[in-house]
């Protein structure tokens, strides 16, 4: 198996893992404990049209809950359930809708999961880090080094620079502390979310996107 790395746009693998750590991925991750299947919309307009026709929808913009939205936050999401949630986020869900290939969803809550799907599914696979606002983000780096290390293969430079770079368990937790998104989320309330965010391995879900819905890979 061949993997490699890339900042939010994919180069084209058969199969790819988006990262957005803090926290589009854990939230997606944990919504499916309740609900069926999950449509993430880039628009916050295309959203509230959604929740006009009775729709759960969840939302935020710089980490900021959107009003008469759920939280983008994994531990609120698992207060609700039903069928389909809509999901509209700064950067994970607009990740998504650039994707040409089947996308699954990787964060630390999930990765010897996601890791084990992706050897199964195929023989090229890309890990893209969403990022904040096109800039590079510490947390997904190392959340996507995380995830490829437990995959494994014969890996690019830049995916060698990730898994060098999670070594040290103490030292990677710190730097996603002391983060910009852990820091805001940290201001505006959802320090919990961080937290939450960190722990590894609490769930087997897969979410896998398709056809413009996120499932739970079974």
């Amino acid at each position: 198996m061949r993997v490699t790395l890339s900042f939010e746009e994919s180069e084209g693998a058969d199969l790819c893992i988006m990262v957005d750590l803090l926290r589009a991925s854990a939230t997606i991750t944990a919504a499916l404990d309740s609900f069926r299947c999950i449509i993430p919309v880039r628009d916050a307009e295309r959203a509230r049209e959604y929740l006009s026709m009775g729709y759960p929808v969840a939302g935020e913009r710089g980490g900021e809950t959107l009003p008469g939205f759920i939280a983008n936050s994994p531990p609120e999401i698992r207060k609700h359930g039903g069928d389909c949630l809509v999901l509209t986020t700064s950067n994970g869900t607009r990740i998504l809708e650039s994707v040409k290939s089947t996308a699954l969803i990787g964060c630390l809550n999930n990765v010897r999961a996601v890791a084990a799907a992706a050897r199964d599914m195929a023989d090229e696979v890309e890990v893209i880090m969403a990022g904040v606002n096109g800039e590079f983000a510490i947390e997904d780096f190392l959340c996507a080094g995380e995830i490829i290390r437990a995959m494994g293969g014969e890996i690019d430079e830049y995916s060698e620079a990730a898994v060098l770079a999670v070594q040290d368990r103490r030292l990677v937790d710190d730097a996603i502390k002391r983060s910009r998104s852990a820091r805001r989320l940290e201001k505006l309330g959802f320090g919990g979310d961080v937290e939450y965010c960190l722990r590894r391995n609490i769930t087997d879900n897969v979410p896998v996107y398709r056809d413009g819905k996120i499932m739970k890979l079974l």
